[in-house]
Parts: structure tokens; C-alpha cells; sequence
């Protein structure tokens, strides 16, 4: 059987391919602060990265995520476009060893599958100590909705189809919602039809947690973080200001 989806990781990028507001967002964030050494945190497939290395030839990066799969799928990408200023590592963010970044982002929410907020401050601490002082750290999560927070069960359904004529099926369930701890589990189950008609099934199950704003700020001052501004959405609308629920995306300083 064809098997170009031998993992999710290998169908993420078609699934995430009209997703291009963060992206440019975070390329606009990057070429304005013109960074000689810069790390993305939750890098995942390359999503932003790639963009990144076109657009800043001189500077290196670092790419970071806990996934093997994600990382072995930017490697990919980076060979293929014969990139040599990208250095990508399989490697949880609190492990993360760095000097002297001018520049440091963590896009499309990853500090979401951090449960654990004394996890996070760990997080932070080690992207804190990365930085120059006076380095930048541009990062986002959701701004949790009340009213999703109240459904459990599937919440999106999406099929995909790429040029050769596989047809992905998605379905995204949450289950197993802990008020008290704020966490959830998501599960994201894929049915791949190849062009010849043959099926077999991805499965991606993780749990997530929902951070409020007034929790989070202080774990980011903790730190060693100074709060430049927050913004609900990609656009620079100020907190408050933006359509609900919208994002919380954060513009910080290293102390």
C-alpha cells in the first residue's frame, strides 16, 4: 500500500497549509528585529522556520520541539531546500541551552501542551536565559473560550485532498476535560484514502492545557520578562479591543 502518510507529522503541513496568518506575522517579527541568532520554540514541520531561512539568509537558527517525527520532517524540508543555517533539535523547551539569541518566538500556541504552569515558568526561564538582555520573545496561546470550554465531544470535522489524489479525513474530538486542572485531552484521528482507494488510519491524542491571562503574566515576569505589550490577534489589536475569543499573543523583553 502507498503510504506518503506514514505519520500525522507527515500530513500536518496539508492540513495547516491555509494557515498563513501567524506565519506572516512571525516572518514580519523577524525581518523587522533583522536577528543574527534567533530560536523558535515548537517548530515543529517548518511551518514558520522555512519561511524564516529564506527570508533571513544571514541569520542562524535554531529550531526547537519535543516531537522526533516534526523534527525529522523539518530536516527533510531543510535538505531538500539545501538550508544550512538552520539547526534543528529534537529537545523539550525547559532543556533548551542557548546564549546570545536577539530573537526568540514559540508560534501557533505551543506553550498550550505545557500542563503544567510550574512546567511553563520553566519554559520560560530557559528561553529568558537564551536571550541577550534587552532580546525579544514574541509568543501566542489561546484566549480560552468560555463557551467552548463547555462542549465536549467532536468539534471539527475537515477533509483534505493533495495534488496526487489522497483524500484525508479529520475529526478532532475533546474528551476528558479537568476544570480544576484546566486540561483536556484532543484527539485527532485521520483516515488516509490513497489514489487507489485503499484506507488506513493516523491517530494523534494529546492533552493540552488552557491558560487565562491573569496566570500567565506573572509567570512571565518571574522569569525575567518584561511585558512590551499583548494583542488579541496577528493584526497588532490591542487585548480587549478584538473579536472574542481571538489570541492572546505576546510581545516581551528579557530583563
Amino acid at each position: 500500500m502507498d503510504l506518503k502518510y506514514k505519520n500525522v507529522a507527515s500530513v500536518y503541513d496539508l492540513v495547516y497549509e491555509t494557515r498563513t496568518e501567524d506565519v506572516e506575522f512571525y516572518l514580519e517579527q523577524a525581518v523587522r528585529a533583522a536577528p543574527r541568532r534567533l530560536a523558535e520554540f515548537g517548530c515543529g514541520t517548518g511551518r514558520v522556520t522555512l519561511g524564516l531561512a529564506e527570508r533571513l539568509p544571514q541569520t542562524r537558527i535554531v529550531a526547537v520541539d519535543m516531537d522526533a517525527d516534526e523534527v525529522e520532517v523539518l530536516a527533510e524540508g531543510l535538505r531538500a531546500r539545501g538550508i544550512d543555517t538552520v539547526e534543528a533539535r529534537c529537545e523539550l523547551i525547559q532543556d533548551f541551552r542557548g546564549e546570545d539569541l536577539d530573537l526568540a518566538i514559540a508560534p501557533f500556541r505551543v506553550f498550550q501542551h505545557v500542563t503544567d504552569p510550574a512546567e511553563l515558568e520553566a519554559c520560560l526561564r530557559a528561553v529568558a536565559r537564551s536571550l541577550r538582555p534587552g532580546g525579544a520573545f514574541v509568543f501566542d496561546l489561546f484566549n480560552p473560550s468560555i463557551p467552548l470550554l463547555a462542549k465536549t465531544g467532536v468539534i471539527a470535522t475537515q477533509v483534505f485532498e493533495d495534488a496526487e489524489g489522497h483524500r484525508i479525513e479529520r475529526v478532532v474530538t475533546v474528551d476528558d476535560r479537568d476544570h480544576f486542572r484546566q486540561t483536556q485531552l484532543v484527539e485527532e484521528d485521520y483516515t488516509v484514502t490513497t489514489p487507489e482507494g485503499e484506507s488506513y488510519d493516523l491517530h494523534w491524542h494529546y492533552r493540552t492545557r488552557y491558560y487565562f491571562l491573569g496566570e500567565v503574566v506573572p509567570l512571565i515576569e518571574r522569569a525575567g520578562f518584561e511585558v512590551v505589550r499583548i494583542d488579541s490577534d496577528y493584526r497588532g489589536t490591542p487585548y480587549g479591543d478584538g473579536e472574542y475569543p481571538g489570541d492572546l499573543v505576546f510581545h516581551l523583553v528579557r530583563k
